[in-house]
């Protein structure tokens, strides 16, 4: 009996070995992934955001006809398989087969062409699609794009997120409110829970046709807060954060479990002076402001100079940027004496802020202007709330940043300068003029690249004499990640599909 006690003994411990042993051997690979932002999304609605915060999560969701090839900016296929052009008017585009939606559905032709009407009935993002007259269905997998005139820009703007594509049967059977609370696309993740102002989870889809995501679930959390993002990235609360600031750079990059990734974005940091509003009807006070703030100074206190000195709105990626435009010289005095002579001195104005960054950058505005004689009032507020003031015209002055996912001139000045933008559409500062509003509209249809760019460069010096937009720094994609993660890089959006955790 003792025998068998010890040779059982013997067994249980050489099997609790083994098991231990296999522990060692296979390691459990991490599947999560908690990823950190500014704020949290705030709407799942394609065709009804322009925000880069609920973008990052739409851009997951659902996929597009195509995307854009951020080294080139040239649009790239997608759910298209192909295309072809008919005359001046027309684009032939064939779409891949066996594309599923997160129910199982296929998609077809029909799908695509709800999507890019309901794109088109929305004021906010319509301008995109103005110029398409007619979406012609020839069978389940092949449309035809025709257009009322010449459309440069077609393909880059169905990569924009507003052209994701939603599933229309569903949608009509259950209504906008459900289908929007519980999205369904055809992207690598879908969405299991949203607790709103807190967190939103995805997770994976199986069989995604661009290939089967990694990492099966990536949790998206609002963290207003940039320390707390860089402390939750030490620590491994959090794998992945944006908006890293530039103080944290370097420790970040001293760090042993952690990394920046960076490039040269479209983005451009921007000031807006509302010119419906106040003094700043006025085109000379707005071009005394512009001549009063010293760029430099802000990029290198608050950026320590990793971002380049803006001297037009659009970011040099961008089709329609001049490397020969300059902006405005800082020339406090010159400033100084367009206030005085306006009987201004001592004028207040109030600047609305969304994150921290802003509220340093807008300190030494407010230092700036004092010098010429301008008094500036500071308000950080939440996103949602900066985006409601402005669109409402509220404000006086704000800072905000733009990147036209597109990587065209069209998406870089259209929503934030036509008149028929004005508003909540995009048009924040409330600008108006209608030669600039003709020469967007020639550019759009211009297939010549060169009379494209000319029309451009006439836009831009117009904004530069006028400043409605002030531009301050064009901005970098910055990631901050774990050492632990492999495959990413910086880019206008993530692309957490492709990520994996190193074993």
């Amino acid at each position: 009996m003792k025998k068998f006690i010890k040779l059982g003994l013997l067994t249980l411990i050489t099997g609790m070995t083994l098991l231990t042993g296999c522990g060692k051997e296979k390691k459990e690979v991490k599947d999560t992934l908690v990823f950190a932002q500014l704020s949290d999304p705030k709407t799942l609605d394609p065709q009804n955001s322009t925000d880069q915060y609920s973008q990052n999560a739409i851009a997951q969701i659902y996929d597009r006809l195509f995307e854009i090839n951020e080294d080139t900016g040239e649009p790239i296929l997608s759910i298209a398989k192909s295309f072809k052009r008919e005359g001046v008017n027309t684009l032939v585009i064939q779409l891949k087969e066996k594309v599923k939606f997160h129910n199982g559905d296929f998609l077809t032709a029909e799908d695509i062409k709800f999507t890019i009407e309901r794109a088109k009935s929305n004021p906010r993002v319509a301008h995109l699609y103005k110029l398409i007259e007619n979406i012609e269905i020839i069978n389940d997998h092949e449309i035809k794009v025709i257009t009322s005139e010449a459309f440069a820009p077609l393909m880059n703007h169905l990569s924009h997120k507003s052209s994701s594509i939603l599933n229309k049967e569903v949608y009509d059977k259950i209504g906008e409110k459900a289908y929007l609370e519980n999205p369904i696309g055809t992207g690598a993740y879908k969405m299991k829970s949203w607790d709103m102002g807190d967190r939103m989870v995805l997770e994976a889809v199986p069989g995604y046709f661009k290939g089967d995501a990694k990492i099966k679930t990536i949790v998206m959390k609002g963290v207003p807060e940039e320390n707390s993002k860089v402390i939750g990235l030490e620590t491994g609360e959090l794998d992945m954060v944006l908006d890293v600031p530039a103080i944290a750079w370097e420790n970040i990059e001293k760090s042993d479990n952690m990394q920046i990734e960076t490039k040269a974005s479209t983005t451009t940091g921007y000031l807006g002076l509302n010119t419906n509003k106040g003094i700043l009807k006025d085109k000379d006070i707005r071009k005394a402001i512009a001549m009063a703030i010293n760029k430099d100074a802000i990029i290198e206190t608050v950026f320590l100079g990793k971002v380049t000195k803006a001297e037009q709105m659009l970011a040099p990626p961008i089709f329609g940027h001049d490397k020969n435009i300059k902006a405005l010289s800082f020339n406090p005095e010159k400033a100084r004496e367009i206030i005085k002579e306006k009987g201004l001195e001592g004028e207040k104005l109030r600047i609305v802020v969304s994150s921290p960054e802003r509220v340093q950058m807008a300190t030494i505005i407010q230092d700036q202007l004092k010098n010429v004689g301008l008094n500036l009032k500071i308000e950080l507020i939440e996103w949602g709330t900066f985006l409601a003031e402005t669109g409402a015209g509220n404000v006086d002055m704000f800072i905000m940043g733009w990147g036209p996912s597109t990587y065209d001139g069209d998406y870089g000045y259209y929503p934030n300068i036509h008149s028929d933008q004005r508003g909540s559409d995009g048009n924040r500062t409330f600008y108006s003029n209608e030669k600039v509003d003709r020469l967007l509209e020639m550019a759009r249809s211009e297939l010549n690249v060169e009379t494209r760019k000319n029309y451009y460069k006439e836009i831009t010096q117009i904004i530069i004499e006028e400043n409605p937009i002030i531009p301050l720094y064009h901005n970098n994609a910055v990631f901050g990640i774990s050492k632990k993660l492999k495959n990413v890089k910086a880019a206008g959006y993530p692309e957490f599909y492709k990520y994996e955790y190193m074993n």
